[in-house]
Parts: C-alpha cells; structure tokens; sequence
C-alpha cells in the first residue's frame, strides 16, 4: 500500500446515488485529514459511501483512476440461482 505523503493534494469528491465525481477542488492534507470524509484509497472511499451513504470525500490526487470521469461505487447485487 502506498504510503500517504505529508504534503499530499487531495480531490474533494461528490458522491451522489452511489456514483463519486470530482469537484475539481484540490485541499491539503493537513486540511482535510480530520474530516470524516478523508480517504486514502478508491477502497477506502468505497466503504465510507457503503457506511455513510451519500456526500462529500476527500480522495489522493494520484488515487482517481486515470482517463475517467465519473465511477461507480455502489453496484447492485446480481443473484445467482441454483438452477434446480
């Protein structure tokens, strides 16, 4: 896991429905570390949304994937049956 840098830019992240966007507003950490919506990781972010529903989150610059806009943190359960 990589280690989160004392000087570090984060992403301020709108959650909506489920779906995480990037406001475009950069904080550093030392801003934003105490907050309840401070994230170190896309995994992290996605067990806070899962807990805590909707709303705004803290996320490393470097941890947004790359070339994407919007992503999906909250995808339905897909039931198997036993085909029996």
């Amino acid at each position: 896991m990589e280690s989160v840098l004392v000087h570090q830019s984060f992403e301020e992240v709108r959650v909506l429905e489920g779906v995480a966007e990037r406001t475009g507003a950069l904080f550093e950490r030392n801003d934003v570390r105490r907050s309840g919506g401070y994230c170190r990781s896309l995994a992290e972010l996605t067990r806070k949304v899962r807990d805590s529903g909707d709303g705004y989150f803290y996320l490393p610059v470097n941890a947004w994937p790359p070339d994407t806009e919007r992503v999906e943190l909250l995808k339905p359960w897909i039931v198997v049956s036993s085909g029996s």
